[in-house]
């Protein structure tokens, strides 16, 4: 089953997305980006994620305090100009952490950083609405040492209370991606989403070859749910919800669906991003009818810097 924390309905629950899913009485197809783990503190060239971020950040250092830095945030989408904003243009105190070392090739590394706004302290200061901000970083082997290159510095905001997940990702022999997986509950609707940003000389594009929802369900918005998607999912303990009985079933689908992807490398071009969504959907216009299975894959192809659906849609619902 595929694992990735996602935010619960309150500001301090958290759970995993798979404990949801889990009620899915089939199996979901093997592979896929949300069984692969992050990579792993040392990086195969000798050097750490924790030494880089200290090349990068002055003053750095793997303790509370010394994650504490100040960045220039530029104009992108989803940073403000109004300083109270989560995410402001201009100068901003942050919590930066090393996620991820990509070797472009044999003398270079690019390093993505995560970064969330800091407190007076050396706290984190997210709500549920606050991105991660993806910030990169490049390496240059020199005389037998790693130098700071190049500072990209943040190209993109995503996640939820400042949390995604990053993985490296081969597009085809010569070209990588950062891989961004994140997700979020809310009243008892949770969904997972995916960006995809193609690297270039080590140098992340600010516009990502790919973004699309992942997962959806909804099983715990409404009361009446687990009864309708069932028997293709297993029932659970709901809580209690005071609008249950109010709640018509003909206004609102119930839904479960979840994901597996994968990208076959190819020689010169990226490969095909190939999607595996499984999962049931009982539709307000058909509430009294058995459930509608869901088991079919989707292909989107690279071209012009984007993928796009060749063949298949996306079967989860907006959230």
């Amino acid at each position: 089953m595929k694992l990735i924390r996602i935010v619960g309905a309150g500001p301090n629950k958290r759970r995993f997305l798979s404990q949801s899913l889990v009620w899915l009485a089939m199996v979901p197809a093997a592979g896929g980006a949300l069984a692969a783990p992050q990579q792993s503190a040392e990086h195969p060239a000798g050097v750490s994620p924790a030494q880089l971020a200290a090349l990068a950040f002055p003053g750095w250092s793997d303790s509370a305090a010394g994650r504490v830095q100040t960045v220039t945030l530029p104009r992108l989408p989803g940073i403000s100009r109004k300083p109270r904003s989560a995410w402001s243009e201009g100068a901003r105190r942050v919590v930066a952490e090393p996620k991820l070392v990509i070797r472009v090739d044999a003398t270079h590394l690019t390093l993505i950083a995560g970064l969330v706004p800091a407190d007076e302290g050396s706290q984190r200061a997210v709500d549920h609405t606050t991105p991660m901000a993806l910030a990169a970083y490049q390496f240059e082997q020199r005389n037998g040492a790693w130098k700071l290159a190049g500072r990209q510095g943040v190209f993109a905001l995503r996640g939820f209370f400042g949390e995604a997940s990053l993985r490296a990702v081969a597009l085809s022999s010569q070209r990588q991606a950062v891989a961004v997986e994140y997700g979020s509950c809310w009243q008892g609707y949770c969904g997972t989403w995916l960006a995809l940003y193609e690297l270039d000389k080590g140098v992340a594009r600010q516009q990502p070859a790919l973004e699309m929802a992942l997962s959806g369900i909804n099983v715990d918005s409404n009361g009446d749910c687990v009864r309708r998607l069932q028997p293709l999912i297993k029932p659970h303990p709901q809580e209690p919800r005071v609008d249950d009985d109010r709640t018509a079933p003909e206004s609102h689908d119930c839904y479960a669906v979840e994901s597996n992807w994968t990208i076959e490398p190819a020689r010169d071009l990226p490969g095909d991003f190939t999607i595996r969504y499984q999962g049931a959907i009982s539709r307000a216009d058909a509430h009294a009818l058995a459930p509608s299975a869901i088991d079919q894959r989707q292909v989107l192809r690279y071209s012009g810097g984007k993928y796009r659906a060749i063949s298949g849609f996306n079967p989860v619902p907006p959230i």
